[in-house]
């Protein structure tokens, strides 16, 4: 009845077309769940309903443990209950961080990474934070700004820009124009850049411009003495011979995938050479109703053979797959804990943060060419510049939901992704509208879909396991990953 109360208080306002629900998680480090009382939480709810401007507005609340951090959900309805007005938080993560700040010191609670803390090393954008998570090695942000103290010293003796890029070239990296600024590239692959004002903005193009000039490109190569290796975070000595396993395991594991998808490609060139070649016969030969009767059936052999190879590829792609189940170094250092391997346990722990990312075993259950295409999309997308971080994950998902319509038109069953429209909005809330009219949401965090509408749920649960593999929650219409506990297995539904 509160819930329906709330939703009634919603229609009631028929101004506003944006969400009206303001979902809140609030997430607690283990540690600290024997100091949170209902009290505690109470008064933590509290304290963001202030600082949000929700004090009067209604709301739900729920603590639960789904996952390893205990953590509480707050649902408040973002229309007033007697002025019928919508509420919008003004740069609410500022607020957030805050009060969480606040929460923190005044409940003794463990301090989290957040803005107002201040961390050790470079501060990193959220994507290179999110790829150091997954893979366990080195950004190429992290190597330049861990060198900002050489490129300041390299900036002090340069005298032209030639005379810098040569300085910068020691370290493997070199300035150039991007837009109206600089970025600093990796001399060795172009798509590894950063802003040349975030490692300090003595970097900046008017600065540079101030001191030097208009910009110069380099005349020729210069000496490196260093470069960017994506070495591993975890810096210990006893690494080093994990490392080189894993490497040998990478190397192996590549040549098998490639020596299975060149062979499959031979094969898929021949057959459409070979079925080419029959239906051009088909045409000379026959005419009307039989010539239509021999090409449908003549494409629905070559579509039979066609899927017959591609199944043999995937077999022996499988193969490879379990013969090194790794694509990652973070997932090689959790196959080897899981065999016992102590060094590879300890290195585990050591690291900060472990991205919400499922891993290869996660995404086994996908299909090869989904994965294979979903990979190679996503890291052509992370290699582009001028994405923002927004941009990126509502490309990222566009991608993967025009995949699932291009390959609903190779197998049996309904096409839910038929025919789609999208739109990404100022938040990079990507917004899919189906051929029925159902809608389904990807915030980037969540999957949300038309709660009565079976062909939004079948598409959203279709885009979670895409994304996620089996590591899906489903709670209503939510859909989110969902690592499990230990010694439970994955469920698709609560």
């Amino acid at each position: 009845m509160g819930i329906q109360e709330a939703v009634d208080t919603q229609v009631m306002n028929t101004r506003s077309a944006k969400e009206k629900t303001y979902h809140l998680i609030v997430s607690f480090r283990p540690e600290d769940e024997a100091r949170l009382t209902p009290e505690v939480f109470r008064a933590i709810e509290e304290e963001f309903a202030k600082a949000l401007g929700f004090e009067e507005h209604q709301r739900h609340c729920g603590v639960h443990k789904n996952t390893n951090n205990l953590h509480m959900h707050v649902a408040y309805n973002m229309i007033h209950p007697e002025r019928l007005i919508r509420r919008e938080p003004y740069r609410d993560f500022h607020k957030r961080d805050l009060v969480c700040r606040a929460l923190e010191k005044r409940f003794g609670l463990s301090i989290d990474n957040g803005r107002g803390v201040q961390k050790d090393g470079p501060q990193l954008h959220d994507l290179a934070a999110m790829v150091e998570a997954h893979t366990g090695q080195e950004s190429f942000e992290r190597y330049a700004k861990e060198r900002r103290g050489a490129v300041l010293e390299s900036l002090n003796r340069a005298k032209s820009w030639e005379g810098l890029h040569a300085e910068l070239a020691r370290m493997g990296m070199r300035v150039t124009p991007h837009g109206n600024g600089l970025v600093l590239q990796d001399v060795h692959n172009e798509n590894r850049a950063i802003k040349a004002s975030a490692v300090d903005r003595a970097m900046s193009m008017a600065n540079l411009a101030k001191r030097f000039g208009s910009y110069v490109a380099p005349k020729g190569r210069h000496p490196e003495e260093e470069r960017y290796k994506a070495i591993p975070l975890y810096r210990g000595a006893e690494r080093g011979e994990l490392f080189r396993e894993y490497q040998a395991g990478r190397e192996t594991w590549i040549s098998a995938l490639d020596a299975v998808a060149k062979n499959r490609n031979v094969k898929l060139e021949v057959l459409r050479a070979r079925w080419e070649s029959e239906r051009r016969s088909i045409r000379q030969t026959f005419v009307g109703l039989e010539q239509r009767r021999l090409l449908k059936t003549a494409r629905a052999r070559e579509t039979e053979e066609r899927l017959g190879i591609q199944q043999v590829a995937r077999a022996e792609q499988k193969q490879a797959r379990e013969e090194t189940p790794y694509s990652s170094w973070s997932d090689f250092l959790r196959w080897k804990a899981t065999q016992g391997h102590e060094t590879a346990l300890a290195i585990l722990r050591s690291k900060e943060a472990e991205a919400h990312h499922p891993s290869t075993e996660d995404q086994k259950t996908l299909g090869f060419e989904v994965r294979e295409k979903w990979a190679r999309k996503q890291q052509e997308l992370l290699a582009e510049d001028g994405l923002g971080r927004q941009g990126l994950k509502g490309l990222l998902v566009l991608a993967k939901a025009s995949e699932l319509a291009e390959l609903e038109t190779g197998r049996p069953g309904p096409r839910v992704f038929e025919g789609f429209t999208s739109e990404i909005d100022a938040r990079g809330v990507v917004m899919i509208r189906l051929q029925g009219g159902g809608m389904v949401r990807d915030d980037g965090r969540r999957i949300l879909f038309s709660i009565h509408d079976d062909q939004a749920r079948e598409a959203a649960m279709a885009l979670a396991r895409a994304k996620w593999g089996k590591a899906v929650g489903l709670d209503g219409n939510v859909l989110q990953f969902l690592p499990p506990r230990k010694g439970q297995a994955r469920t698709l539904e609560r």
